[in-house]
């Protein structure tokens, strides 16, 4: 028996913007790269913080922990240590 690799990247869009013109294709290369892994890409319109974190891992039963995040910008209106446990990508 095989256990299926899966990767799913989420983009938090808030109202009126739009994620990078590249993103969406640049992540379909990883998935045809990478074929052993399903690579799954998410839009979400909402805000991202740690009410969003803990919504996701109940929802898709992943333990916070295993979730990463890409370094935040100085306006990010949280320290990581309120995520949760996320884990972050720099």
């Amino acid at each position: 028996m095989s256990i299926q690799k899966k990767l799913k990247v989420v983009s938090v869009i808030e109202e009126g913007k739009s994620i990078p013109k590249r993103l969406k294709s640049d992540i379909e290369v990883l998935d045809r790269e990478y074929p052993e892994i399903k690579i799954e890409f998410i839009e979400l319109k909402g805000t991202f913080g740690p009410i969003l974190i803990k919504q996701l891992s109940e929802e898709w039963e992943i333990p916070i922990n295993f979730m990463f995040i890409g370094s935040p910008g100085d306006k990010f209106p949280y320290r990581v240590e309120q995520l949760g446990g996320v884990r972050l990508i720099i």
